[in-house]
């Protein structure tokens, strides 16, 4: 029979402290960009959704994207920081969201799917789980650091991103049949 390890603790010294939480500090930047790059994109689909309960459904996630945003405030007070990159941040998440919608329709177009809203579905599924990555890590942190703070922010979002992310897959799918084969969009 086999003896179960311990949990080990390490204490980080207080003079290893500074150093430590500035490396956090980007991966926060990393993950405000993530959020504001999927909450941009959301924000330009939806016009584009013409059947009313998919419209309503992405509405609803809006709402709640731009929640997760602003409790990245949260994190950065969690780990002690101060948030104070949000105009690099927002040329980032926009740069990032033309980007990604670029390629996007790019991709559908060479897949033969047709309407821009069905593509940019296709993209809001990798951008939500590019931010569910971002937000996990931050928590990862959180717990190696020994930081419940972070915790209490981050896993409720990850698990709500987690969600969104199976509505987002359930509306994508639904949808491709109209988009492929009869060239219809959303």
């Amino acid at each position: 029979m086999s003896q179960t390890a311990l949990p080990l603790l390490l204490e980080i010294a207080p003079p290893t402290w500074p150093g430590v939480i500035r490396r956090v500090e980007p991966w926060l930047a990393t993950v405000s960009t993530l959020q504001a790059t999927y909450r941009e994109m959301l924000e330009d689909t939806v016009p584009d959704v013409d059947e009313p309960h998919l419209r309503t459904y992405l509405e609803d996630l809006l709402a709640v994207a731009r929640d997760h945003e602003a409790q990245i405030d949260d994190l950065y007070r969690a780990f002690g920081l101060e948030h104070g990159g949000s105009g690099a941040v927002k040329v980032a998440a926009t740069l990032v969201a033309k980007t990604r919608q670029a390629v996007g329709h790019v991709e559908g177009l060479a897949g033969g799917a047709k309407g821009s809203a069905w593509r940019k579905l296709r993209e809001l599924l990798l951008s939500n789980l590019d931010a569910i990555s971002g937000f996990a890590v931050a928590e990862q942190l959180g717990l190696a650091l020994g930081n419940p703070g972070v915790v209490a922010v981050a896993f409720p979002i990850v698990e709500q991103k987690t969600e969104h992310q199976l509505l987002l897959r359930e509306i994508f799918l639904e949808m491709a049949a109209n988009a492929i084969l009869y060239e219809r969009d959303v």
